[in-house]
């Protein structure tokens, strides 16, 4: 195992894969069985993402892998571009593929995957089968509010359930 660099106010399930250089920001959650690997540069996540159970992340990549704040990564997606921004959410068994990098506000839907090496604008939606895209209508506000809510659910029911790494 690398470095990990974990904030205080981070919950890391001990039986979450984490290898190489990796930093965890603030109030994200890693659940159980989610993968983090850095394989040939850092990953450096951001505040208040939520990281589901076999989620994977991993970076096959020289250049850091960031990924910004309050995005959801639901389960068996995998994320292995370059980096995404903050309020994203890739659903289960989504993919963030090759070199891609996703904007804000962005959704990947179920099943869905981004081009090899693509950048996805602020705001894009990719769903259905076969694949489509489209622009998100509104605001972000609604994701914002229960998001923040899921955050505040789980910060108080994981560590019930589960073995939590502590932050040195």
């Amino acid at each position: 195992m690398g470095r990990l660099q974990l904030d205080v106010n981070a919950l890391v399930c001990k039986n979450a894969v984490v290898d190489g250089d990796v930093q965890i920001g603030s109030g994200t959650v890693v659940h159980v069985g989610a993968s983090i690997i850095a394989k040939n540069g850092p990953i450096i996540i951001g505040a208040n993402n939520i990281i589901s159970e076999r989620a994977t992340i991993v970076n096959r990549h020289s250049s850091p892998l960031t990924i910004g704040d309050n995005n959801l990564l639901e389960t068996d997606c995998l994320v292995e571009g370059r980096g995404i921004g903050h309020g994203n959410i890739v659903q289960a068994r989504g993919r963030v593929a090759g070199t891609s990098t996703l904007g804000n506000n962005c959704v990947v839907g179920a099943t869905c995957s981004t081009e090899p090496a693509e950048n996805v604008a602020d705001n894009t939606v990719l769903f259905g089968s076969p694949q489509s895209r489209r622009l998100r209508a509104g605001t972000n506000a609604e994701h914002a509010a229960v998001h923040k809510r899921h955050l505040e659910y789980i910060h108080e029911m994981l560590p019930r359930y589960n073995h939590i790494v502590e932050a040195e």
